[in-house]
């Protein structure tokens, strides 16, 4: 401790020694220091988190998840992408990088929740996302406001096929890695996030 806080201070340090031992000052300072400690806290589960342990089990739960994500879609891929096949391996490689990403989501979201809408939710997120991103405006649409045709005025069959395709590809590819996901944990090769 500094020679401001010792009660036999010299005087010459008056104003400043008097400062720095005032009572109300100590207190406020420890309580400032116990909140920052807890605000540093930032998994708040009251137990340790040992975080490197955490970020290989995410990076475990990435790599199952690019890889279900990858082989579930490939044949709907191969289908829709039949006359180009560097477009459909273009879309496995982002669809496998997408099924990483969600798999780390996925073990946050879900942790160790029973709830399957909560399941349904980050799967759907992730599909319609994907799906709306893939769909490309028809050249015969206008501007202001979006106006393309039949059947929806806003989204022409070509659109509506885009739309289509792309939410059973990525549902299907979202689901096989939270299927994957789960079927690894329940044999322990993977832990979820603890809640």
């Amino acid at each position: 401790v500094g020679e401001a806080f010792r009660l036999d201070a010299p005087a010459s340090r008056g104003v400043a020694a008097a400062r720095h031992k005032t009572p109300g000052r100590l207190a406020r300072r420890a309580a400032g220091e116990k909140n920052n400690n807890q605000s540093n806290n930032k998994w708040a589960l009251g137990e340790t988190i040992n975080e490197f342990s955490e970020r290989i089990e995410s990076v475990k739960t990435a790599v199952v998840g690019g890889l279900a994500a990858s082989v579930a879609a490939t044949p709907v891929d191969l289908v829709v992408h039949a006359g180009n096949l560097p477009q459909a391996e273009f879309d496995l490689d982002q669809l496998s990088l997408m099924g990483a990403l969600f798999g780390v989501v996925f073990r946050y979201a879900v942790r160790e929740d029973a709830n399957p809408q909560l399941r349904q939710g980050v799967v759907g997120a992730f599909a319609l996302t994907r799906a709306l991103a893939a769909v490309r405006v028809s050249p015969t649409c206008t501007f202001a406001p979006l106006t393309c045709g039949a059947p929806l005025s806003y989204l022409d069959w070509a659109m509506c096929w885009q739309l289509g395709t792309g939410v059973l590809e990525s549902g299907l590819a979202f689901y096989a890695a939270s299927v994957a996901i789960d079927y690894c944990v329940d044999r322990s090769w993977l832990k979820r996030f603890p809640s």
